[in-house]
């Protein structure tokens, strides 16, 4: 699960991990949301080439009870659905972040934790992307791939986002070249704990509406949970 996430390195550093000549410019995000606009990184098939866009994040699922946004979709399932299974065969994307929220539900508490990188340098999440029809309007929309959670997300939440490597993402990205899924699959995997921190932040990120520094500030609260890494 992953349904929220901060993306406060400026452009250039972004363009930097994705050798990208020009990105789209944005201001520091603290509490991204579904249903927003969010900068990922294609490769067009016109001339091969990385790019970045601006995708809606969540596809319109209408199989889903009420027809809600699939924001995430489990690795595992790709295959059942057709839009599922086209969009890993031929729009695979990369979700710029430099972290993400998960929330460790316990007896009748509710607490956040924030995920980084230890070396606190942004990275980037697995992602599906396709063109939909969102209100009659053409639009492009993504979801985030999530996986088994590793040894550090495992105690607050049972799934994680999927977390490239550097050196995988032009296998993720080329779509037109790539015909052995079985080698990108093989990608799904829960990222290295070790490569991990977390720390538990404060109610203040559960309101969508905030969306400034304050949301990745360590919580005053007491720790629920003890972490032995």
């Amino acid at each position: 699960m992953c349904s929220r996430f901060v993306l406060k390195s400026p452009p250039k550093a972004i363009a930097n991990l994705f050798k990208l000549e020009k990105v789209i410019d944005w201001k520091a995000r603290y509490n991204v949301a579904p249903s927003q606009k969010i900068p990922a990184v294609i490769r067009t098939l016109e001339n091969k080439q990385r790019e970045m866009k601006l995708l809606q994040w969540g596809f319109m699922a209408a199989w889903t009870q009420g027809g809600r946004l699939l924001v995430n979709v489990q690795s595992e399932n790709i295959r059942e659905k057709p839009i599922l299974e086209e969009s890993f065969e031929k729009w695979r994307c990369l979700i710029p972040v430099d972290g993400f929220y998960e929330w460790r539900h316990y007896a009748k508490e509710t607490h956040p934790y924030y995920f980084q990188m230890k070396d606190k340098k942004p990275f980037a999440l697995a992602g599906l992307w396709a063109p939909q029809k969102v209100e009659d309007k053409a639009t492009e929309v993504c979801a985030i791939l999530t996986t088994t959670p590793n040894e550090v997300v495992r105690a607050v939440h049972d799934r994680m986002p999927v977390i490239l490597d550097p050196k995988h993402y032009d296998l993720w990205l080329n779509s037109d070249d790539v015909r052995d899924f079985r080698e990108i699959e093989k990608l799904f995997g829960p990222y290295p704990g070790e490569k991990m921190d977390v720390y538990q932040v404060g109610a203040w990120v559960n309101n969508v509406t905030h969306d400034d520094p304050k949301c990745i500030e360590p919580s005053n609260e007491p720790e629920t949970l003890t972490f032995g890494f």
